[in-house]
């Protein structure tokens, strides 16, 4: 009998084809989303013209002849001025590709320009994975690569068909242009054939669980460190993340909910009350902000060779805690750290600029990718003991600043930390009364960083849009700190160090992370953008130590001595919940088992599945042994009459059972099924019929005219069950039960 099931014709392959180019261009321009490149002109353009010429194909037959001699001239002259003006070869070969791409979506497309736009795609997805980590990547590239398979079978179907095509076709095909997209899906729904797209979806699935396989069992390599790509892209850090941060910096930053980073800890009760992630020292007042000074970017150690383990300021320890920091791009080159630490290990080497006094650790560029790193022994007390420091004469080094000869000759300040050079001597005047008025430095600095929070918070509000006011000094700080207008972060902890200063104790600006939330459902801690925070960092003569002090409304005032080294806790921080938390879940899992498996994971997987298959075989065999015996116990027990009847009555149950299914429940399943089945070769009785003809035709010939005989008048019946209509069937089943008698029959 003739195949019921339609065909698709050329024309209709042809828009298969079109159909499928669009799609895989918009997985692999999108990928772009993954990349810290500014290319929004051209991905708009794809987003919005591929989709429309999809739809109306008809449109890239209207496009004029000069459209076509001038695109590739224009598209290079969009290239060379894109390398001119930006010197960045690797974003302007993106937005070189992303135009190609457009151009090749909106122009007829033969078997040719299908090839090379499923090599434009595939060089975009290529780009994306060298940089990206993120899981919903994963999901993309899977549904590139199946579009790319069925788009390059279409191409291969419709050579074929034209190969052989009638001229009524091709002139059919010729048209193609003009597509009612409902009728075409329903002739792809009506021409698909769920068996092979079921065999295709198995194939696929195997050749991802192989990779997966693979992934498992090759050794771990860092790619990007011999490849160049890396090398093309510069990034930049957040600005309040620089070493230049003007006030509103850090506020920009808040504004954002994007996760920052993620951190695994061995022990979670070792995570402090609250945290703070420190990153930056920045020492100048400029003011608009704070920056690093000349002199204190020179004090970091740039030995210019590539480690991939660095050590702290503690000693080790057995037993240490142990960090796990997912760290991403577009973030900061500075690595968020607590204080000391004992070990800063990376997956691969780096070259690292430390400053062991400031407790910071900076890569010489941003990371082009997620960046693990894992930290030994890290504790956070509030406290930073710096004994170089507590030897120098500091109120003379602040008013006879030591100088240097930089690279070009130039003379170079050390850093300090009580410079004021900055302010006239009106705001200096008035920042000296505001000390008196605080009674002087007192103490220490500690116990004065309590009182000057406490006078910045009675005379300000918190509020991240803060307005400074007009008039008053020239500084406009200063002008803050004499208003009683709200403020945020970076003003209170510039306000703080300024009146530190006026007093004559040494202090600092601090910019980084503030908190985290503990996220159950990964058992992590996951630090936001949102997170970020500005506070400040005072010396304290008599602990000979930075200590900790955050003006913020809000926060305690000097942490170290009150609740920052208090250890209560991961689960004590903000609990994270929501779809948000089952995300941020998905990244860490991601992180753990993909981007970080390495070598060390590879030995881990194995033996913890050689472990788990090893004590799954001990208890499967401790069960089957405990059943066995308890079966032997029951059958040592003394026979009685009502066990010789529950035997008995559970051995005539069975024999029924089947019985009752070889005689009725069979016939009643398959009639069930088939009438859910409709009409078709899917039912599943024409399907067991067909399996019972193909059995008779390769069983050996009846030895006597009777037996032939009952094989012709059964395979009559199964003809009937297979090919014809539901009112001329007999009992499928006693018909089946027929055909396995005449298969036996000798």
């Amino acid at each position: 009998m003739a195949n019921p099931r339609p065909q698709l014709n050329l024309a209709e392959l042809h828009q298969l084809r079109w159909l499928l180019g669009g799609v895989i261009a918009l997985l692999a321009a999108w990928s772009v989303f993954y990349l810290d490149i500014q290319a929004w002109l051209p991905l708009a353009l794809i987003t919005v013209t591929v989709p429309l010429v999809v739809w109306k194909p008809w449109l890239a037959q209207r496009l004029p002849a000069w459209f076509h001699r001038l695109a590739f001239p224009v598209i290079g002259a969009v290239l060379a001025a894109d390398l001119w003006f930006n010197r960045e070869p690797f974003p302007g070969m993106v937005r070189l590709a992303l135009l190609l791409l457009a151009y090749r979506c909106v122009a007829p497309r033969g078997r040719r320009e299908d090839l090379q736009l499923i090599l434009l795609s595939l060089f975009m997805v290529v780009i994306t994975g060298v940089f990206t980590v993120s899981p919903l990547f994963v999901v993309q590239i899977l549904a590139f690569s199946a579009a790319s398979l069925a788009l390059m079978l279409a191409v291969t179907l419709s050579d074929a068909r034209s190969a052989g095509a009638a001229g009524a076709e091709e002139g059919a095909a010729g048209g193609w242009t003009r597509v009612r997209w409902p009728v075409f899906f329903a002739r792809l729904r009506a021409a698909a054939d769920m068996r092979v797209l079921g065999l295709g979806a198995l194939l696929f699935a195997g050749l991802v669980g192989l990779s997966a396989v693979f992934f498992l069992a090759l050794p771990r390599f860092e790619l990007s460190n011999s490849l160049f790509l890396d090398k093309l892209i510069a990034r930049k850090s957040k600005t309040g993340f620089s070493e230049n941060v003007k006030f509103g910096d850090v506020v920009d930053i808040i504004q954002d909910r994007g996760t920052a980073f993620n951190v695994d800890v061995s022990d979670p009760s070792a995570v402090p009350a609250m945290p703070y992630w420190r990153m930056l020292v920045l020492d100048e007042y400029s003011g608009s902000g704070f920056k690093m000074s000349q002199g204190l970017r020179l004090s970091f150690d740039r030995t210019g060779e590539r480690a991939a383990t660095y050590s702290g300021n503690r000693g080790r320890r057995e037993g240490a805690v142990v960090w796990q920091v997912y760290f991403p791009s577009g973030v900061s080159r500075y690595l968020p750290l607590l204080g000391d630490f004992s070990r800063l290990a990376f997956e691969g080497p780096q070259e690292l600029e430390f400053n062991r006094a400031l407790r910071l650790a900076a890569l010489k560029n941003e990371p082009s990718k997620m960046l693990p790193y894992q930290v030994t022994g890290m504790e956070f007390s509030g406290r930073l003991a710096d004994p170089d420091f507590a030897r120098e004469k500091r109120q003379q080094f602040a008013q006879t600043p030591k100088s240097s000869e930089g690279a070009k000759g130039a003379t170079l300040r050390e850093p300090t930390f009580l410079e004021l050079d900055g302010l006239a001597e009106p705001d200096q005047a008035q920042l000296r009364g505001w000390v008196t008025q605080l009674g002087g430095v007192g103490r220490g600095g500690e116990e004065f960083a309590r009182r000057a929070a406490q006078w910045l918070q009675a005379r300000h509000s918190y509020s991240l849009s803060s307005t400074m006011p007009e008039g008053g000094g020239d500084d406009v700080l200063v002008r803050w700190m004499g208003s009683n207008t709200p403020g945020h972060c970076e003003l209170f902890a510039g306000g703080m160090v300024l009146l530190a200063r006026a007093g004559g104790v040494p202090a600092r600006m601090v910019t980084g992370f503030k908190g985290g939330a503990w996220n159950a459902v990964s058992g992590s801690i996951t630090v936001r953008n949102s997170d970020a925070h500005a506070w400040t960092e005072v010396w304290d003569e008599a602990t000979g130590a930075w200590v900790l002090a955050d003006a913020t409304p809000g926060s305690a005032l000097t942490p170290a001595a009150e609740e920052a080294a208090v250890v209560s806790g991961a689960t004590r921080l903000q609990a994270d919940s929501g779809w948000n938390a089952r995300l941020d879940a998905l990244r860490v899992f991601w992180y753990r088992r993909i981007v970080n498996f390495d070598e060390g994971s590879q030995r881990e997987l194995l033996r913890g599945t050689k472990n788990r298959l090893q004590e799954a075989m001990k208890a499967w065999r401790a069960r089957m042994e405990d059943r066995m015996r308890a079966a032997a116990a029951w059958a040592r027990e003394p026979w009685g009459f009502s066990r010789g009847l529950a035997l008995a009555l559970v051995a005539g149950g069975m024999t029924a059972g089947v019985w009752w299914w070889r005689r009725k429940g069979r016939a009643g399943w398959l009639a069930w099924r088939s009438r859910r089945a409709g009409e078709g070769r899917s039912d599943p009785v024409r399907r067991e019929a067909a399996k019972w003809l193909r059995k008779l035709e390769r069983a050996r010939p009846a030895k006597d005219a009777e037996g032939e005989a009952a094989r012709r008048e059964v395979r009559e019946a199964l003809l009937r069950l297979r090919f014809g209509s539901r009112e001329s069937w007999h009992e499928p089943v006693a018909v089946f039960q027929r055909a396995r008698r005449a298969w036996r029959r000798p």
